[in-house]
């Protein structure tokens, strides 16, 4: 009887660890997913910024050969 509760207390430490081992690796995807998002977000501000400047230098001209 002894052995058994022994064996499930090891069984249960064996999981604990390979969820806690899951949990760390889910924690550095998260980190490095948002490391990655921030630097989309920035790529795309300079995207929007450039074909504002595009569109700005569209504003002046109206279809007509000069």
């Amino acid at each position: 009887m002894a052995l058994d509760n022994l064996e499930l207390v090891l069984k249960l430490e064996q999981k604990v660890d390979s969820l806690l081992d899951l949990c760390q690796t889910l924690t550095r995807e998260l980190k490095q997913l948002r490391e990655e998002n921030r630097d989309l977000l920035k790529e795309r501000e300079g995207v929007f910024s450039e074909l504002d400047r595009i569109l700005g230098k569209l504003d002046g001209i109206d279809g007509e050969t000069p």
